[in-house]
């Protein structure tokens, strides 16, 4: 989803919307669609396209961090460093994922080298270079703000490295006054739209968003307890327990793999018994500011809020490789060393692409995440020579989620083909029958489609149509074709009345709501006591729907007071056709317990979730008002 709301945010820069923040998707700063935006036309709007502008960025992000690293540590620490984050799958992860996170690596790690090259003795450099050398910091700093979230703990670096030189190094800092203000003066300026922007729109930083930022808002009130826990594990995320999310890593797998999870820690050791050294100092305070974007959110660790990272931990491992080399060339020609370095890295290289290419992909919940299986199915209808219509199943096709986006803007990047109308349904709720002949069912993601298709939807002449092969890869879903649909889908119908504020007399079916549906019949199902009621609705496309309608079905006690309601309509409105019919499953109608009515209510009708406005119902040409009446139904007790 992340890469999909990514490429639909950089359509709308190419349309002229340039913000300095989107509230799509829990809010997203633009740096990274700035970026991709102009890939999309050059290269083509689809997945490819997303790959290769984030992969391109990350390789940009690894050239700043070799910067940076030569510039604190020398040329073979920098190598050294360049070669583990190169084969890395935190780093491989976050470039083909799309994710915008790569956009803050290469303004991060270049404030840090321009903020270096400053600090150079005066003696080696003029004022105006020093002062040219820290805008520039400034400004990439204040750059990164724009990229990721997790960027807003950066300027701490730096002030805390000041302080440092300041008890430790202050002749350093000497005439470094007038250079290090301008820096600061140029951040300022940078971060200034943003930071008003959200000041402005408090809102749009969506930091309780599924409860992430619980550590946070407990260590607010006074309890330190789960921020206490969340910090250790995001330590120990980079040698023994990693990322759990199967958005980020393959669950659990640490930063660095046992042999480099050593040279890890040797080099952090190394670093700390320098600490009165600048240049180790700078990596030391670097490290922890960058990692509580992570430690003071859930779940834990999540590599994805602790990318800014990358600019300085591969130096770790980098320096304990270069100081074993010193101490074991000694004993060790350099031949064997550097043999031995190479088959370190070519593990490690292994290892990453095992991880990424082999196991990533068959945990559970991946192939459904990253919609696999919908890609597949746009793989076989790219290459299909059919164009008749398609029933597209595909579960959360909820169209009113605020952050999941339904299976139809997605086909929108995979899939080429303008020719072929698709109806998007969740078919363990609802059945689609497209109007037409030679209907293409495809179910991707389910290689057993009716056990996703609950027996109430289920029909003969669905169960018994024939399966296509060579469609979808054995596993990731399965295909069937209906060459003569039937002439009827409609359940046995019941009596329906227009609601009282409507003249409350009876609604002959079918009842016409708005200009594009129409009810055609209706059936109660059977339920057992303390189960909630089911119902099955059965309706007809007179035109295009409007967009992400809802249906609603309203339990009440008289024809105002509500009890239970369901409010539901899972497939994709605007998708469908003129002719199409299609089934509703109403099974979330609870009845309170301890209720003493038996007999009750029941209305039914639809409303649009922009909106909110209903549909209105029609008797001929007679507009009667915005809902129908079903049988009183009688609750089991």
């Amino acid at each position: 989803m992340d890469e999909l709301i990514a490429t639909q945010i950089s359509e709308q820069v190419l349309d002229g919307d340039w913000r300095i923040f989107y509230q799509a998707g829990q809010g997203r700063e633009p740096l990274f669609n700035y970026w991709l935006a102009p890939w999309l036309p050059l290269v083509g709007r689809n997945v490819f396209t997303l790959r290769v502008a984030s992969s391109a960025l990350s390789l940009l992000g690894l050239v700043a961090v070799y910067l940076l690293i030569h510039r604190l540590f020398g040329p073979a620490v920098a190598l050294a460093s360049l070669a583990g984050g190169a084969t890395s799958f935190w780093t491989i992860f976050a470039a083909r994922a799309g994710a915008r996170s790569v956009a803050m690596i290469p303004f991060a790690a270049l404030s840090g080298y321009l903020f270096w090259r400053g600090l150079s003795p005066r003696r080696a450099q003029c004022r105006l270079q020093q002062s040219l050398f820290m805008a520039g910091a400034g400004l990439c700093l204040g750059l990164t703000f724009y990229a990721f979230t997790a960027a807003r703990v950066l300027p701490a670096v730096f002030l805390l490295f000041l302080i440092y030189m300041w008890i430790f190094h202050r002749p350093r800092l000497a005439g470094l006054g007038q250079p290090l203000l301008l820096g600061a003066v140029v951040t300022l300026l940078v971060v200034f739209p943003l930071v008003y922007y959200l000041h402005v729109h408090p809102q749009a930083d969506q930091f309780d968003f599924r409860d992430f930022n619980r550590p946070l808002a407990a260590l607010m009130v006074g309890d330190p307890r789960p921020a206490l826990q969340t910090t250790l594990e995001t330590l120990g995320g980079f040698t023994f327990h990693g990322d759990p999310l199967i958005f980020d890593n393959v669950p659990g797998r640490p930063i660095f793999e046992p042999l480099t999870a050593l040279l890890f820690l040797t080099g952090l050791l190394v670093a700390l018994t320098r600490w009165r050294r600048p240049a180790y100092a700078f990596a030391l305070i670097w490290l922890p500011v960058s990692l509580i974007p992570g430690m003071l959110s859930q779940p834990v660790p999540n590599f994805y809020r602790i990318v800014a990272a990358q600019a300085v931990a591969f130096a770790f491992p980098g320096l304990a490789a270069v100081e074993c080399w010193r101490w074991l060339r000694r004993y060790v020609g350099s031949l064997a060393l550097t043999g031995g370095l190479a088959l370190i890295l070519f593990v490690h290289l292994v290892s990453a692409w095992h991880a990424y290419f082999d196991v990533w992909p068959t945990v559970e919940g991946v192939s459904f995440f990253w919609q696999s299986g919908l890609a597949q199915a746009a793989r076989y209808l790219e290459s299909a020579p059919d164009s008749g219509p398609v029933a597209l199943c595909t579960v959360l096709t909820y169209e009113s989620d605020p952050w999941w986006r339904p299976a139809w803007q997605s086909m929108d990047y995979l899939l080429r083909r303008t020719d072929l109308e698709i109806r998007y349904y969740d078919c363990r709720t609802t059945l689609v029958l497209p109007a037409g002949s030679h209907v293409r069912y495809l179910f991707p993601d389910a290689a057993a489609p009716f056990s996703l298709i609950p027996a109430e939807l289920q029909r003969e002449w669905l169960t018994g149509a024939p399966p296509l092969s060579d469609t979808l890869p054995v596993g990731q879903g399965a295909a069937l074709r209906l060459d003569e649909p039937p002439q009827t889908v409609e359940p046995d119908s019941g009596a329906a009345w227009f609601a009282p504020e409507a003249g409350g007399d009876p609604a002959p079916l079918p009842v016409r709501f708005g200009d594009s549906l129409t009810l055609c019949g209706y059936s109660y199902l059977p339920s057992g006591p303390g189960e909630p009621l089911r119902l099955v609705t059965a309706w007809e496309v007179l035109a295009t729907p409007p967009p992400r309608l809802v249906l609603f079905t309203h339990l009440l006690t008289d024809p105002q007071t509500l009890v239970a309601q369901q409010d539901s309509l899972p497939l994709t409105s605007h998708s469908l056709r003129s002719g199409d019919r299609f089934l509703a499953l109403h099974d979330q109608i609870a009845v309170p317990a301890g209720s003493p009515v038996e007999r009750y209510l029941l209305s039914i009708g639809l409303y649009s979730s922009d909106t909110m406005a209903r549909l209105p119902l029609y008797d001929g040409d007679q507009q009667r008002g915005d809902r129908l009446f079903l049988e009183a139904v009688s609750v089991a007790r």
